[in-house]
């Protein structure tokens, strides 16, 4: 489901099967815009493939975009995740900055990406990558929905 009017109607009427929330973490940095907007891209599109793989178990937020990760941010972040947890039972993050690994608050809710920039590879190698990132991501989750 993603962060659309239709999808939301039908999370409304499947709350109780659609238990995580996933939020994409995009960095912006004009000063080095080509870095940022590769990282973005790679995250954005696996969030996209993730949320498609998983329709009818996750809600897939927009891409929460930030300037510079700091304590502020942080706690910007974990508001968000305090106000979603009232209706997902799993909050999960997704990024390519690893900077996020600093905020240890974050860690067990936080995906980190290896950063792939995709700018020059064919589609199939992208599709792949894509793919190998989703399934990462995949692991990551039934960890979270299967506790030992």
């Amino acid at each position: 489901m993603k962060f659309q009017a239709e999808d939301t109607d039908r999370f409304l009427k499947s709350k109780d099967y659609i238990d995580t929330a996933i939020i994409p973490l995009v960095g912006m940095d004009a000063g080095q815009i080509k870095q940022s907007v590769s990282l973005g891209e790679f995250t954005i599109l696996v969030a996209e493939e993730l949320e498609r793989q998983l329709k009818g178990r996750v809600f897939l937020f927009p891409p929460h975009t930030y300037l510079e990760i700091n304590d502020r941010k942080q706690e910007d972040i974990l508001a968000v995740k305090q106000s979603l947890q009232e209706h997902f039972q799993h909050v999960v993050f997704i990024t390519s900055d690893h900077n996020w690994k600093e905020y240890l608050e974050m860690s067990e809710s936080a995906f980190m990406l290896k950063p792939v920039p995709l700018e020059h590879l064919k589609v199939e190698l992208k599709q792949k990558i894509i793919q190998d990132s989703v399934e990462q991501i995949l692991n990551f989750l039934l960890q979270k929905w299967n506790p030992s």
